[in-house]
């Protein structure tokens, strides 16, 4: 009887939480929390003509190559390991990143960046979750034709975080 009653509530809030929803992670990425939205701030990437949204406490940190450019963002409290951090690679020869370990369970998700779909990869590992996907740029300027998002973040509310933040790169000329 308790096992039944378990399994009813269970498939009822199942159905009711999944009614009106469609299955693409742009309705579950709109799950990151309105302060957390609120606390977001407008930033230029670099010199480019690229912009992302990132929290307030948050560093950027531009690294360049002889045909690209990193720019990684994490919080700078060093010392808080506990939520995410990311990055954008900006080339013509991106790779993506392979699972730390054998262990990892793999899960496919799509969204939409500069009006275009983006399929992710994300890796569940027991210490956190890597995401992942590489775009075209739409920037017309040659040496940067590709952007590869990634980060890492320690629960799904984190990653929730971290894929909007991506979702708010935009491009201004």
């Amino acid at each position: 009887m308790k096992i039944k009653l378990t399994m009813i509530i269970l498939l009822t809030t199942l159905a009711l939480t999944s009614c009106g929803q469609n299955n693409d992670y742009k309705s579950v990425y709109r799950s990151a929390d309105s302060v957390f939205i609120k606390s977001l701030k407008e930033r230029q990437i670099g010199v480019s003509k690229y912009f992302i949204s990132l929290p307030t406490d948050f560093a950027m940190y531009e690294t360049n190559g002889e045909d690209f450019s990193v720019y990684s963002f994490y919080p700078t409290d060093t010392i808080d390991h506990t939520g995410f951090s990311g990055g954008l690679y900006f080339g013509n020869h991106p790779s993506q990143f392979p699972a730390k370990s054998e262990s990892c369970k793999t899960e496919k998700l799509e969204s939409e960046i500069f009006d275009q779909n983006v399929n992710w990869t994300i890796y569940s590992c027991n210490e956190g979750y890597s995401i992942q996907s590489i775009m075209d740029s739409k920037s017309g300027e040659g040496w940067n034709e590709l952007i590869h998002m990634f980060g890492n973040a320690k629960s799904t509310k984190e990653l929730d975080k971290l894929l909007f933040i991506f979702t708010t790169i935009k491009k201004k000329d």
